[in-house]
This record gives C-alpha cells, sequence and structure tokens, in this order.
C-alpha cells in the first residue's frame, strides 16, 4: 500500500491546484494524494504509516488546531504533519512544533519552497520557513530579555523591600506589615509598587509567586 500525502484546504480551487502541482512533480509515484475539503474528513483518512498531512489552518481556531493536531497523532504516531498559515504568529507556532508538527510554512512560501518542505519532512525531517523562523528568534529573544531582565532587577532590591516581601509572602496585609516594621502604610505601599514594577508585574498574587517560585524569600 503507498503512503498518503493528505491535502486539507478549505476551498477546492486551491485544493486542486496543490493537487496538479504535486502530480506534475512526480509526487504521486511513491504516494497516494489525497485531496480533502471537509475538516471532518480528514480522520478518516490518516491511518497510513508514514503518511504527510499538509493542513492548511487559515480561517481554523488556532486553539482547535493544537488539539487537532494532538488527536491525529494519537490515531497515528508516524503521521507527518506540515501546517500552513497566512500569519506566522510565534507563540503559536512553537506550540505546532511542541505538539508534534514537522513543518510550518506562511504566507510567502513559494511552490519551490513547498517542494523542498515536503521531502525534508517526508525524509524524516523538520523544516520551518524564513518568515516563521524568524518570527520564532524574535519571540524567544524578548521572552530571554524579559527573563534577563526580571532576575537582573532581583539584585536591586533594598533591604526593606526584601523585608516587606517576605511579609507578603506570608499573607500579611499593607497595615500588618507596617505595625510589624515600624513604618506607615503608604511606605509598605510604595515597597509593593516598587518590587512590582521592577519585576514587571502588575499585581500582589503574581509578585507572590513570583517571589515563590524564584525563592527570593527565605523561610
Amino acid at each position: 500500500m503507498k503512503k498518503k500525502i493528505i491535502l486539507y484546504e478549505s476551498q477546492r480551487l486551491y485544493l486542486d491546484c496543490i493537487h496538479y502541482f504535486l502530480q506534475s512533480n512526480v509526487i504521486s509515484k511513491n504516494y497516494q494524494i489525497v485531496g480533502i475539503t471537509e475538516f471532518g474528513d480528514i480522520e478518516k483518512n490518516i491511518s497510513t504509516e508514514n503518511s504527510v498531512l499538509f493542513l492548511n489552518v487559515t480561517g481554523i481556531n488556532t486553539f482547535d488546531i493544537t488539539d487537532y493536531i494532538e488527536k491525529f497523532l494519537e490515531i497515528n504516531p508516524t503521521l507527518k504533519i506540515i501546517v500552513n498559515s497566512l500569519t506566522p504568529e510565534a507563540r503559536m507556532i512553537k506550540k505546532f512544533f511542541d505538539k508534534g508538527v514537522k513543518s510550518y510554512l506562511g504566507g510567502t512560501t513559494s511552490k519551490e519552497e513547498f517542494l523542498e518542505a515536503l521531502h525534508q519532512v517526508m525524509d524524516g525531517k523538520v523544516y520551518i520557513n524564513d518568515n516563521a523562523k524568524n518570527a520564532l528568534l524574535n519571540f524567544i529573544c524578548s521572552v530571554d530579555d524579559l527573563y534577563e531582565k526580571k532576575h537582573n532587577s532581583v539584585e536591586d532590591l533594598t533591604a526593606r523591600e526584601k523585608d516587606v516581601l517576605l511579609l507578603i509572602c506570608d499573607g500579611l496585609r499593607s497595615k500588618e506589615i507596617a505595625e510589624k516594621l515600624f513604618i506607615s502604610t503608604h511606605t509598605v505601599e510604595s515597597h509593593r509598587r516598587n518590587m512590582m514594577l521592577k519585576f514587571n508585574i502588575n499585581n500582589s498574587s503574581k509578585l507572590v509567586k513570583f517571589a515563590l517560585e524564584n525563592r527570593l524569600v527565605e523561610y
């Protein structure tokens, strides 16, 4: 039995164009090409081992897509999924790969790049186009910058801020902290605001969570 290339594209015209393109590039000699316009028909066609699923997710809720990807790979763990979407949103691209996708192609993908991605995935490799790669790199760098900024700020805490933070983590209210440290409630609130600014945090519960996760307080 031939392995399959399953093409999901909701618009028949685009689907037929992709189908014809693959046939004209001799892909059909080794693979059976199956075109699908109804999303619900995908599950019926993905059981063949080491098949490839080309999934155009444009217009579909991306959070639902990650659940579907997980489900498809539960049905067939050897399935190789290529996701195609018009806009490379870094968080979602990362989620797609975390779920087991083998390739991501954006809206600028050419027919030559599509063929290259297909061959790479068929060979068991991962392929990601340049736009998506750049979006991921920028996302990772911005996360690293934020992480570094937060952790560098830990060293900037004053001794009094550390005292206030410990008591906040103990569950004390501003008035109770003020009484314990012999300072005014206004001063307590000032320390609280300063720490939230340093850590780029917008409420007290997140401040407590951040302090505990990063061991800023000792018991």
